[in-house]
């Protein structure tokens, strides 16, 4: 009896109870100024939470627009985690929150060191990562999605679009069951591997990462340029493959540093920024230029 893998382990501390992401949030009227009255706009409705101990409005959304609670939302997921993974799985887990536009996008990040894929590298080293995304301002569905995390380069690698799960926030909003396809996406994981070794393995020249590079949605040429010397940089350690490209691509999505830093504002959006960041980076993986230069 002792081969027995335990399936539902104790609940690890880093799936605390606590969080920046677990405040309060209320539905209020929306009403608008009319010569010399204000009147109810029946069609829509303010989002409002506590800020600075006062009442501000995160979001205008449509009379339909369904509440779905950060923790509801995200200890769901982890009921699925542990329902999920085994104790070996768990262990280790790191858990990151963060939040956009004073919590009308909230981020939680998961980090999961033991469920790794060998890419037979020295430089670069695996793990398997997921993120959910909320947002109370109706223009955020809630998001989850998985991918990889390069521990060596601290790069967040996003994978293809099997792994997205998408829902709009209306009447009709329930938390799918994620038992079966999480055990997928991790299976699938496992897969990639083989395929990061043959990017590993596959010389480019510069032109054709300029070539590739050019070919990411809403790329400025200025941008381009930076990510030339990302891949400059990439190549010094992993050589002049597509797995350098790749980690160029990757560093600018997950970095908020150096020339890839977000330009501070007065709306604290870096999170959603950099997630906007990796979803063009998804984008960037299915056009021509990169099947064909990963084939």
């Amino acid at each position: 009896m002792d081969n027995i893998t335990i399936l539902h382990p104790e609940r690890p501390k880093e799936f605390s109870p606590e969080s920046e992401l677990y405040f309060d949030v209320w539905e209020r009227p929306c009403y608008f100024s009319g010569v010399d009255n204000y009147y109810e706009d029946s069609n829509h409705k303010h989002i409002v939470r506590m800020w600075n101990n006062k009442p501000i409005s995160i979001g205008v959304v449509g009379r339909n627009y369904k509440l779905l609670y950060n923790k509801e939302l995200c200890e769901s997921i982890e009921d699925a985690f542990m329902d999920t993974l085994t104790k070996a799985e768990l262990d280790g887990v790191r858990r990151r929150d963060s939040i956009s536009y004073m919590g009308a996008t909230s981020i939680r990040d998961y980090i999961f060191p033991n469920i790794r894929a060998d890419i037979e590298s020295k430089t670069s080293d695996i793990a398997f990562r997921a993120i959910i995304i909320n947002g109370y301002d109706g223009s955020s569905s809630f998001k989850f999605y998985h991918g990889a995390i390069d521990f060596f380069c601290t790069n967040g690698m996003v994978t293809g679009s099997y792994d997205m799960i998408t829902k709009r926030h209306t009447s009709g909003l329930q938390i799918p069951k994620l038992t079966d396809k999480l055990r997928m996406s991790i299976d699938i994981f496992y897969k990639q591997a083989e395929q990061w070794k043959h990017w590993m393995g596959k010389e480019i020249s510069n032109e054709d990462a300029k070539t590739c590079f050019e070919a990411m949605p809403n790329i400025s040429e200025r941008r381009v340029e930076q990510l030339m010397r990302q891949f400059r940089i990439e190549v010094s350690t992993h050589g002049r493959t597509v797995w350098a490209l790749y980690s160029a691509a990757t560093y600018y999505a997950t970095s908020n540093e150096g020339q890839f830093a977000v330009r501070t504002t007065a709306q604290d959006h870096a999170a959603s920024t950099l997630i906007n960041r990796e979803q063009q980076v998804r984008s960037w993986q299915n056009t021509e230029q990169f099947l064909a230069i990963a084939a």
